[in-house]
């Protein structure tokens, strides 16, 4: 899928707000593969269309779980670890999207997992860290990205943020997740 192709089909989709977001993930996407030498059309495409099912509905989410043989322990999760893995699928089978570091950025771009390619990387941080987004604690993580340069300390910070987000809110956690802290504290240094 071309750039031109992959805005349309996001900005068909998303409310404006959203798409808005992902355009400005895409522009941080592509400034990361910049520094870590990455393919910068397949982060701009895996930026600009990694939301793209996150305003499905619940119950067809569930059903695509199902009927693609996904990870049954999704059927535990609501929409905010879903929409990844179902806008993954829906690349690849509505819009014939088949390269896998795409896909894989895609579908992780939220629960992240251990060793995970550089695609997934940048999607994983850009969308946390692109400009409008003001959590605490971002500015130090753009710091680590754009002034470090170091992704896997990026990563390793963010999923251990996202966890410590999820355990005050008594939230279930996505054992890849729980993957993803484990193995880039270790890849970290």
């Amino acid at each position: 899928m071309k750039r031109k192709k992959a805005l349309k089909v996001a900005a068909e989709k998303l409310p404006k707000k959203r798409f808005k977001h992902s355009e400005r993930v895409a522009e941080t996407a592509v400034k990361m593969a910049e520094i870590f030498n990455a393919d910068k059309e397949k982060c701009f495409l895996a930026g600009i269309l990694h939301d793209y099912s996150k305003y499905d509905e619940l119950s067809k989410m569930y059903q695509t779980v199902t009927t693609e043989k996904l990870d049954p322990e999704l059927l535990q999760y609501k929409t905010e670890v879903l929409h990844g893995p179902i806008a993954a699928v829906k690349m690849k089978n509505k819009f014939d999207i088949t390269d896998e570091e795409i896909l894989n950025a895609i579908a992780h771009h939220t629960s992240g997992r251990k060793q995970m390619g550089i695609i997934e990387k940048i999607i994983f941080v850009a969308d946390y860290i692109e400009p409008k987004r003001s959590q605490p604690g971002v500015d130090d993580i753009r710091d680590i990205v754009f002034g470090k340069n170091n992704l896997d300390l990026a990563v390793y910070s963010i999923t251990k943020a996202n966890i410590r987000h999820l355990l005050n809110k008594d939230s279930t956690i996505y054992h890849k997740t729980l993957e993803c802290l484990n193995y880039y504290n270790m890849a970290r240094e």
